[in-house]
């Protein structure tokens, strides 16, 4: 099932992803922060922007020739064993966890989730969140260069298609009110996840209705 944008609010048809049809959950423990009103949007930059924080400053040290320490002689020492000592094997490349660890070269985009108090049962955005989503419109017009994917999520309660299609519809609503704010449709994509990617442990838990927005670009 795919969603697109009306056209009453664009003519140009809405990017838009699928609707999850997995019937279970796939697990949990996921790390999203998410939040109930509007964040900051210095906050909500530094998450889906993270490249846009300074960086450690660097300083450079030059050291004069002057102040360079004096090379201490050589020694020669005779010894009769110097032509038979083995040399020192060279260290092997290291081995286990350490070794898989990938030094951190650039940021990666972020994740970030608001709690929209749908009615229940229903897709139509509720005036109360409009500022939230503002914080988004904000963060993309500052940043025309990334594209969000907006997911909508339930909690385990009522049938997996029937959470399915009610997280795509509301998935739906946000990306509409995003373009209503002078967002390109085309930097947009929506999904509807239903009940499988819970936040907590319990599936049936209320923190686990959210709408979510994932830098994807």
């Amino acid at each position: 099932m795919v969603f697109a944008l009306s056209s009453r609010l664009t003519r140009i048809a809405l990017a838009a992803s699928s609707i999850a049809i997995s019937a279970s959950s796939t697990g949990w423990a996921q790390s999203v922060r998410v939040f109930d009103e509007a964040p900051p949007v210095e906050v909500l930059r530094g998450i889906m922007v993270p490249e846009s924080l300074p960086g450690p400053s660097r300083s450079i040290v030059l050291q004069q020739p002057d102040m360079r320490p004096a090379a201490a002689p050589v020694q020669r020492v005779a010894t009769d064993v110097a032509d038979t000592a083995t040399p020192e094997p060279a260290p092997e490349p290291a081995t286990g966890h350490a070794a898989r660890v990938k030094p951190r070269t650039e940021a990666k985009p972020g994740t970030v989730g608001f709690r929209i108090n749908f009615a229940f049962g229903s897709a139509v955005l509720p005036a109360a969140s409009h500022g939230m989503i503002d914080t988004v419109a904000d963060v993309m017009k500052e940043t025309p260069s990334i594209r969000v994917r907006v997911e909508g999520h339930t909690d385990a309660a009522g049938a997996a298609d029937y959470n399915n299609d009610l997280s795509g519809r509301r998935a739906r609503a946000v990306g509409e009110y995003l373009v209503t704010r002078g967002i390109d449709p085309a930097r947009i994509e929506l999904i509807g996840k239903g009940m499988s990617e819970p936040l907590v442990k319990n599936p049936y838990d209320a923190q686990n209705r959210r709408v979510q927005f994932v830098r994807i670009g």
